[in-house]
């Protein structure tokens, strides 16, 4: 495994595209190569704190390439130390500097890989935490959608909202999106940046079967489940 990480360039798109996992298996790897003998006994908080160090050491000094996946990591890095930070009035910083590096990312010329949506979708999650504007948020969420049309966590998370505000008209709008477009089809097997499961299997139909009730499309039918299919699913 030593010998793989060895040869892998830690700041390209063939990297990045591994996913979490192996980027941060990555980074222990060449933290031990600093002389972090111990990375394997830290906490997670410290951990990210160490890729955290190690990427403000190289960030000066970096290629546009190898600057634009810095940025990158430094997004990823900061949103899981707010996660695990035991601190809890370091997290709002956390934040909000995970999302500055999310940003800066984004500006940067386009990439052609799953980071673009995490980044997008990670945003919106993110100002939506920190109580940014929604029409914000949504902005974040609407790009996601527009550049991978195989995710459907970005849709999931803006449901969700609606159906929070009482919105179920543009819930619907929304939820007829992902039954079409995400229901049965998990992308697991092509994309690795957490994946929620949930934008994909029987839960869809439940929510979108929910919003048809709200806006009173079941009701008074003898076969509502199949009614709602006739609503959204294509001919």
């Amino acid at each position: 495994m030593s010998l793989f990480f060895h040869k892998i360039d830690p700041f390209s798109s063939f990297t990045i595209n591994l996913g979490p996992l192996y980027l941060e298996r990555l980074f222990d790897s060449l933290l031990i190569k600093q002389g972090h003998k111990e990375i394997n006994k830290m906490s997670m908080a410290d951990r990210f704190e160490s890729y955290l160090e190690y990427l403000g050491k190289r960030i000066g000094r970096s290629s546009d390439l190898r600057y634009s996946s810095i940025q990158f990591y430094m997004g990823h890095f900061y949103q899981q130390l707010a996660n695990y930070s035991m601190q809890i009035e370091t997290v709002p910083h956390c934040r909000e500097r995970a999302l500055c590096h999310y940003q800066s990312y984004l500006k940067l010329p386009t990439r052609q890989d799953e980071s673009r949506y995490y980044a997008l979708w990670q945003s919106a999650i993110l100002q939506d935490m920190l109580k940014y504007p929604w029409c914000q948020v949504e902005n974040s969420l609407l790009k996601a959608i527009e550049i991978d049309a195989i995710r459907g966590e970005a849709v999931k998370k803006a449901i969700e909202h609606y159906i929070r505000n009482g919105n179920w008209i543009t819930a619907y709008s929304y939820s007829t999106i992902a039954v079409k477009k995400y229901f049965n089809k998990n992308p697991i097997a092509l994309r690795r940046w957490f994946v929620d499961i949930d934008a994909y299997n029987w839960k869809v139909i439940n929510t979108h079967l929910l919003i048809c009730y709200k806006i009173g499309y079941l009701r008074g039918l003898r076969k509502p489940i199949a009614k709602c299919y006739e609503i959204v699913m294509p001919d």
